[in-house]
């Protein structure tokens, strides 16, 4: 009797977790495609008045995350929380990686692993993004971006057409330095030998398209154009509001690397930036995420 209810609680579960209804388009180009959603607000206005784009990390799938074979969705990206919880407020616009169908793992597919370089990253955002708002016009226009999504966020702004609506950028977990610098900090920490960084880095540039070299579990195309991109010279030109958001907790992305930003930006004159660290919060912000929620709807909405 109990295994029944267990059962039918996590069929329950699985089943109830699921993307609210979106809309898919695709934008061609000469290299292939790339994928974008629309989730469309809960409450219909006939009037577009707010957007959030939302550029997800680093993972060997869809930025939708991984379709099921039994329920619809075996994993969820962080765009699952915030359609959950903000389509009351705003409709939400993520672009996938270029070449990867709706709700894909590639992790183990070579040709698709190389689309995931900074280029790739930065114009598969960029084009998606162009042509959605080449004939979408909202009034506020807000980009966020989340790990790696958050690193190549000031790159994607940068490098958009339509960007006039945009009037705040959202950095979650991405920080400011680069991978490089990342690397060789978590190296000094542990006082491991960080001249091993520099001989791996000189080997990728040896081998940059190579799919079967790997670091970190990452292919070496990856990292070519990756490893030394420094997102905090991606703001000099930027001069619009900018939120920055970390965890006191996250392994993945230190607070030092979000504190450089933050001082950075400072240097360099720039008016309107907020930073927020979140006590005792992990890189996901797992255990309290609808509070980042919260803080994230307040500042867009002021």
């Amino acid at each position: 009797m109990k295994k029944n209810i267990l059962i039918s609680s996590l069929i329950f579960l699985f089943v109830s977790c699921s993307y609210n209804n979106f809309t898919v388009f695709t934008h061609n180009e000469p290299n292939g495609f790339t994928n974008y959603y629309l989730f469309e607000r809960s409450e219909n206005t006939s009037l577009n008045e707010d957007l959030l784009i939302y550029l997800d990390g680093a993972s060997f799938n869809s930025t939708l995350g991984i379709k099921g074979s039994i329920f619809p969705w075996k994993s969820f990206s962080l765009a699952y929380k915030l359609q959950k919880h903000l389509l009351n407020k705003f409709d939400l616009l993520v672009p996938d990686k270029m070449n990867i169908n709706t709700g894909e793992d590639f992790s183990e597919d070579s040709i698709k692993l190389s689309y995931t370089t900074l280029q790739h990253r930065v114009n598969s955002a960029v084009s998606s993004i162009d042509q959605f708002l080449e004939s979408n016009k909202y009034k506020n226009i807000y980009l966020i971006g989340f790990s790696e999504g958050g690193m190549i966020l000031p790159k994607v702004y940068n490098d958009l057409h339509n960007k006039a609506s945009i009037l705040k950028l959202v950095n979650l977990s991405g920080g400011g330095y680069s991978y490089y610098t990342l690397i060789k900090n978590y190296y000094k920490e542990r006082e491991l030998d960080t001249l091993k960084v520099d001989s791996v880095y000189s080997d990728i540039l040896k081998n940059p398209n190579s799919l079967s070299k790997f670091y970190m579990g990452h292919p070496y195309k990856q990292w070519t154009d990756f490893m030394k991109y420094e997102p905090s010279i991606e703001y000099k030109n930027i001069d619009i509001p900018i939120l920055i958001l970390q965890g006191s907790s996250d392994d993945n992305l230190p607070v030092a690397s979000s504190l450089y930003l933050k001082n950075y930006l400072n240097d360099l004159g720039k008016k309107d930036v907020n930073y927020i660290e979140l006590e005792n919060m992990d890189h996901s912000y797992s255990n309290d995420f609808q509070n980042v929620i919260t803080i994230i709807s307040n500042w867009l909405s002021k």
